[in-house]
């Protein structure tokens, strides 16, 4: 299950460049989720462990990645990463509910970059826990609010 705090999370990494230059194997790379994260995050192609190619960058290692598909990638390969989904853009946000599905994950969300647009449709019925207060979200409406509500200052939630 995906579980996120709203709100800024000092223990959240936030150097993912760094946290994922450091830490990641090669192995990952021939996993099939993996490769998926890379063609949809960064419209790239993992030919082997060291050669991804870019349609903008061209040939490219795993650490020329975005942070967005570094995260991703951290997210599904260990165990306990704790990143603060700034570093996503909208375009993880299938995939961050496809991992909260495979396993156990915890993030930050400080910012409002992301609302989980398809949580509760087609494949994403599995509810996203708010660790704020424990709250069960089952579709982009319930996050969209709960998210204002702790982040905004409304009083709806």
């Amino acid at each position: 299950m995906l579980k996120i705090y709203f709100g800024y999370d000092e223990n959240a990494v936030l150097s993912v460049d760094t946290y994922f230059n450091n830490t990641y194997e090669d192995e990952w790379f021939d996993d099939a989720f993996v490769k998926k994260i890379v063609k949809v995050v960064d419209d790239s192609e993992v030919r082997d462990r060291q050669l991804i190619v870019s349609p903008v960058l061209g040939q490219i290692p795993p650490e020329r990645l975005s942070g967005g598909a570094k995260a991703l990638i951290l997210l599904y390969e260990t165990n306990n990463f704790y990143t603060d989904l700034i570093v996503c853009g909208s375009n993880c946000e299938d995939l961050l509910l496809d991992i909260g599905e495979k396993k156990d994950i915890r993030c930050s969300l400080s910012g409002y970059d992301l609302s989980l647009e398809s949580l509760g449709t087609g494949d994403h019925l599995t509810p996203v826990e708010c660790e704020n207060d424990g709250t069960l979200l089952h579709t982009h409406k319930e996050f969209v609010m709960k998210m204002l509500s702790i982040m905004g200052g409304t009083d709806e939630g």
